[in-house]
C-alpha cells in the first residue's frame, strides 16, 4: 500500500547519500530548509509506491497536518497516520 510520509535530514548531504542509495520506488518533493528551529536541516517528502523502507524511520518527522506541501489525495491519510503515531494517547 501506498504510504506518505516527511521526513528531515541534518543537511542536504546526508539527504543525497540516503536518497541515492534507495532502491524503492518513490515520489520525492524537496521543500528544503523550513525548519525555523535549525536552519541546516533538509526537509523532504515522499510518497513510496509501497511501505516506508525501515532505515528511513529514523529521519521521520510529524509536523501538524497539513503544513507546508501535501501530495493531492493524500491529505486524510496524513493526517489519519499523525493521529496514530505522532499524537500521544490520551488517558
Amino acid at each position: 500500500m501506498p504510504t506518505f510520509r516527511k521526513y528531515e535530514f541534518a543537511n542536504y548531504a546526508i539527504f543525497r547519500m540516503v536518497h541515492d542509495a534507495e532502491f524503492e520506488p518513490n515520489t520525492c518533493v524537496e521543500l528544503g530548509h523550513i525548519n525555523p528551529d535549525n536552519a541546516k536541516a533538509y526537509c523532504v517528502d515522499i510518497l513510496w509506491e509501497d511501505a516506508e523502507p525501515a532505515h528511513w524511520s529514523r529521519y521521520q518527522v510529524w509536523p501538524t497536518p497539513l503544513g507546508v506541501h501535501s501530495f493531492l489525495g493524500w491529505d486524510a491519510q496524513y493526517a489519519a497516520d499523525y493521529q496514530e503515531f505522532a499524537t500521544p494517547p490520551t488517558s
